[in-house]
């Protein structure tokens, strides 16, 4: 995806306050026509019942085009969302809660920099290209007229929450349920041929239940909290892939599986003053989780017709069952009023899982490893001439085991190389980050960010993308090519910044004015699955600056706003990804 665009627009809010009852309206409407409104009502329904509902809608702001300059990337979103409070009484409070969303935007497209199809390349990186083979859109029921990839999803959920005081604890609990319905059109390699669409169905959810009691002061001499939480889904999901247009392949492939997971966590967090200046930390905590993929099935079809070639190969079933601690121990000093340090030692985990895709061979469904890590934190927060400047600082070190990284994995011709989560037996990173806010005189705040970050890898073994590539566009065969990339850079965007300058004055009695001007900064950086490339394989630095003036009227609870982003006008990457050969900014 490449996100570029020399922003100018009008944002307007105003907020109604009628005796007990609050509403508030935002409307947001920039270049590329994108409309953003917002808006909330709240209020009470009795003496101890309060509810509050809001809804969002977006459309437009797509800022890509294909060759004959029609439009692409357009918004088209809807949200609603409610919560009603009932106090129960003086200690206790039931909270219940609901969402709603449809999402039937296009879907996030690239540009190629390169391929070994032939298909036309051009210079400039606001153009993409879209492509539906009628046969397709017959077979997977959508509309064939409209050939641009995107979504048609549905979401919803609801959630319970209800607290106790108690003299001595807090008792809380959460129960939630959650539902994806998932549609999505892509088209992998941004082409007007089918050489990667791609049609997702998925369908999921998620129960889950938290019970949690601590005691009621977090600043008292001895802190502690515990609790149980408990999650239960399941996904039923099938791609749809049609690749017809590509030499010697299958033209089109239906992967289907089914997945259930149970996750059961307790957890336990302490914290006791052992000095007036000096506190210690610890935590611990105990996960089981259980992933299963059944019946993971290829089939494929006949284009033409919509029929099944042959006889569906079924993969059968796998399991991922991780039973992991965790936990965490550390000290804070208050070494004086406004100046606090702290060092943490912290283990992690991360659970195993599947990366489905294009299913061809047993080894497919076979899960990836959990991973883990041991975390080593220092840093330390001030607030300094009299709480005028804030100052916080910090360095880490993580030492990982089986690190997940989305890399490459080898199926058999024609599909050559896909992507799929790998494991990187031992891999480290480390850094330093530090934030500031100043506030040197009445109306001005200026704040800084900082962050350096380095990861390389001690043992990896893996496929050589590039390499496997390259001799795919000479032999015109897939063959597998590995390299040992101990000691190579994980790639990642070793400094980031940003920062602003915001000053806020008087207009007359009533009104103000406000101004910022803001930036931020990215690092080069490298898919993990283009280990040590450069080039094209690595997406450069890049550099935006951005800047807003607002006039206000705080006692009438009404603003009027005037923005711009990439004042620069830079065009940057903020995102890559490959489907076989292709590679997309």
């Amino acid at each position: 995806t490449c996100s570029y665009a020399n922003i100018k627009t009008v944002s307007t809010g105003m907020l109604v306050i009628l005796p007990q009852f609050h509403a508030g309206l935002t409307e947001d409407y920039s270049s590329y026509n994108r409309n953003r409104v917002e808006g909330f009502v709240s209020g009470p329904l009795s003496r101890s019942v309060s509810f509050r509902i809001a809804g969002q809608s977006m459309t437009g702001g797509g800022f890509q085009h294909n060759a004959r300059g029609a439009k692409y990337g357009n918004a088209d979103l809807g949200a609603l969302r409610g919560k009603l409070k009932w106090q129960i009484d003086d200690t206790s409070r039931l909270e219940v809660g609901g969402h709603w969303t449809t999402d039937q935007s296009e879907s996030a497209s690239g540009h190629n920099m390169y391929n070994t199809y032939h298909v036309p390349v051009t210079s400039d990186l606001m153009e993409t290209e879209w492509g539906l083979d009628p046969r397709f859109a017959k077979i997977i029921g959508i509309n064939p007229d409209n050939k641009k990839p995107r979504e048609d999803n549905m979401f919803w959920g609801a959630n319970v929450r209800y607290t106790k005081e108690y003299s001595w604890a807090r008792l809380s609990t959460i129960s939630a349920y959650e539902s994806v319905d998932e549609h999505e059109l892509t088209n992998q390699t941004n082409s007007i041929l089918a050489y990667g669409n791609m049609f997702r169905n998925n369908q999921s959810n998620v129960f889950s239940q938290e019970i949690k009691i601590e005691s009621i002061r977090s600043s008292a001499r001895f802190h502690w909290e515990a609790g149980l939480y408990y999650s239960r889904s399941r996904m039923a999901q099938s791609f749809w892939y049609d690749s017809s247009d590509r030499p010697n392949t299958t033209p089109l492939n239906k992967t289907s599986y089914s997945e259930n997971q149970q996750n059961f966590n307790q957890y336990v967090q302490l914290s006791y003053a052992v000095l007036p200046k000096l506190r210690l930390i610890s935590a611990f905590n105990h996960e089981s989780d259980d992933r299963q993929m059944l019946n993971a099935t290829n089939a494929i079809y006949n284009l033409n017709t919509g029929a099944v070639v042959g006889t569906p190969t079924n993969f059968g079933n796998s399991g991922a069952l991780t039973n992991q601690f965790a936990g965490r121990v550390g000290a804070q000093y208050q070494a004086t009023r406004n100046i606090m340090a702290y060092v943490m030692i912290s283990r992690g985990f991360k659970p195993g899982g599947f990366s489905a895709n294009i299913m061809q061979t047993a080894a497919q469904i076979k899960p990836f490893k959990p991973e883990q890590v041991l975390s080593y934190e220092g840093g330390f927060k001030a607030m300094l001439f009299d709480r005028r400047l804030r100052f916080n600082a910090s360095g880490f070190y993580y030492d990982y085991r089986d690190q997940q990284q989305w890399n490459t994995v080898l199926v058999p011709p024609p599909f050559g190389v896909l992507g799929g989560y790998v494991n990187a037996p031992r891999s480290y990173i480390y850094g330093a980050e530090f934030d500031m806010e100043a506030h040197p005189f009445r109306g001005l705040v200026l704040t800084q960010n900082f962050g350096y970050e380095y990861g390389a890898y001690s043992q990896f073994q893996s496929y050589n993308r590039a390499a496997m590539t390259t001799h795919f566009a000479a032999t015109g065969v897939w063959t597998p090519i590995t390299t040992n990339y101990a000691g190579y850079s994980m790639g990642l965007p070793n400094l980031t910044l940003s920062g602003a300058a915001t000053y806020t004055w008087k207009v007359m009695k009533d009104y103000q004015m406000t101004f910022d001007a803001d930036y931020s900064y990215r690092g080069a950086q490298t898919q993990p699955q283009y280990i040590g490339q450069t080039g094209m394989y690595r997406a450069p630095d890049y550099f935006l600056l951005n800047s807003f003036l607002t006039f206000s009227a705080p006692k009438q609870h009404w603003s009027v706003t005037v923005y711009g982003q990439n004042l620069a006008d830079r065009r940057y990457w903020i995102s890559s990804s490959t489907q076989a050969t292709f590679y997309g900014v």
